[in-house]
């Protein structure tokens, strides 16, 4: 099923095509679904908020998700949500630019986050 050409979802097409990344994606895509059936997850008509920071591990689960629902394996309704922490330097475009491109329905939150952490935080510590 994930390894035919012409059944892979938009989000891939522009992915390598090489048999490690399709393995890894086969089984990042298994394991997932895998987890939604072992805890439960699944109830018909439920509305799930998936959370993204922006970072690999969020873009990968919401991808995975994303290729799911796709092809009727996930009968929920997704809204991904990001909270941009106003942090300087953080590309703020490229987040919802990639939501837009495959057609997730999403929210940005925008709190000044940032400027509290550096508040509170001193200098050259981890935040």
């Amino acid at each position: 099923m994930l390894d035919e050409a012409d059944d892979i979802h938009p989000l891939f097409q522009g992915a390598p095509s090489t048999t490690e990344f399709r393995k890894l994606r086969k089984r990042i895509v298994r394991n997932v679904r895998m987890a939604i059936e072992q805890y439960g997850m699944i109830e018909r008509g439920t509305r799930w908020l998936v959370c993204l920071s922006g970072g690999k591990d969020s873009y990968t689960l919401l991808a995975a998700l994303h290729e799911l629902k796709w092809r009727g394996l996930l009968p929920v309704d997704m809204l991904a949500c990001n909270l941009d922490q106003g942090q300087p330097g953080f590309p703020s475009t490229v987040l919802p630019d990639f939501l837009d491109r495959m057609q997730i329905p999403h929210r940005i939150e925008f709190q000044d986050t940032y400027s509290i952490v550096t508040e509170k935080v001193p200098a050259n510590k981890t935040y």
